[in-house]
């Protein structure tokens, strides 16, 4: 049995495992827990498929599911295997209903005529909403067990079977002003700010303009963490067409929602790193920019960003910057004065503040 601890959800699904059998089983939205080898022992499928948009996830179980050739984990935006049907998929619920549609539309063309489809949440999250919702999808849909504050749907009889998927259509374009001209972004649904640019993102990008020209680094490196959609690089790139950005997030969703930015805006110099924090992220930059995430399913999670705080100094060469933007009721500045010794407000508007930092 693994050692991991069950998430709330995943206790839910093994108290069901009587009604929940089948021989090839898709999992959604994999939680970091032991749930992998709990889905063989308590024999609900034969075999288990794992897809996570989410890098620390897959960091997580990746080696539990490793040892297992029954197992198999995938990290990405969308299933490898699109030619190949599941008699059983369970979806964890997220927090983002553009996502659900997305996950609902992507197995649609997947599932046989029998197939059944689990969905489990918390209460917390919105998942008794969804015994609604999905009967626009399956003729068949009824609430399973209700326990330790989450709920178990199932549907079954699904009403698209023959609809192709195009994860090109999902793409939200919208534009953003940059000195006057137009710039084009998309983002996948799930994605951070998806479809606008967030008062946050747009405050930032005003120091830009506002105490530099960014002309100042030249050729020089530039990591844009939490990367979102790219706006931010993006913004920049038009700035300097010269530098060199590295763009990091967990979300696999992200970093293709980043790469079609910068290609759109022709952005020549720029990679993409899945990374949970700085975990995957080698070599100093001249710069590092974010508006950086705090926010976990529908709960607030620092971790992430305050450990991403304590070691940015570390990713500058002397004379680097750090310019973030929070919330301006997180306490972050005393976190970057101790790593870098001091931190700068730059702007405090519309509930934002602007942080800037050097490495001396």
């Amino acid at each position: 049995m693994s050692a991991r601890v069950l998430s709330n959800p995943s206790q839910l699904v093994i108290r069901n495992c009587e009604w929940l059998s089948c021989n090839q089983l898709l999992v959604l939205g994999m939680p970091a827990d032991g749930l992998g080898r709990e889905l063989l022992q308590e024999n609900i499928a034969e075999e288990v498929y794992g897809l996570t948009r989410d890098f620390s996830v897959y960091t997580a179980i990746k080696n539990d599911w490793s040892e297992e050739s029954q197992l198999t984990l995938q990290y990405g935006s969308e299933i490898e295997s699109l030619d190949k049907q599941w008699d059983g998929v369970l979806i964890f619920l997220q927090k983002s209903k553009p996502l659900m549609d997305f996950w609902l539309a992507m197995i649609a063309s997947l599932l046989k005529e029998d197939t059944v489809v689990w969905l489990v949440g918390e209460n917390s999250e919105g998942i008794k909403s969804w015994r609604k919702r999905l009967k626009q999808n399956f003729a068949a849909v009824k609430n399973m067990d209700n326990a330790r504050h989450c709920s178990l749907i199932e549907a079954s009889e699904s009403l698209s079977n023959n609809t192709e998927f195009s994860k090109s259509e999902y793409y939200s374009a919208y534009e953003l002003q940059v000195r006057g001209t137009p710039m084009p972004l998309f983002s996948l649904p799930g994605v951070f700010s998806h479809g606008r640019v967030d008062v946050g993102t747009a405050v930032l990008l005003d120091t830009f303009d506002t105490f530099d020209t960014f002309d100042t680094f030249d050729t020089g490196r530039v990591l844009d963490f939490g990367c979102g959609a790219g706006v931010v690089a993006g913004f920049l790139g038009q700035l300097n067409p010269d530098a060199h950005f590295t763009l990091v997030d967990s979300d696999a969703l992200a970093l293709e929602s980043s790469t079609r930015t910068l290609q759109e805006n022709n952005v020549q110099n720029f990679n993409v790193v899945a990374s949970d924090g700085l975990s995957e992220v080698s070599g100093e930059f001249d710069l590092i920019v974010s508006n950086p995430p705090f926010h976990q399913g529908v709960k607030t999670h620092y971790a992430v960003t305050e450990q991403f705080l304590a070691e940015s100094a570390q990713r500058l060469r002397k004379g680097g910057e750090l310019r973030i933007v929070a919330n301006s009721f997180l306490r972050y500045e005393p976190i970057i004065k101790q790593a870098f010794g001091d931190c700068k407000t730059l702007v405090v508007k519309k509930g934002f503040s602007i942080y800037q930092a050097f490495k001396r």
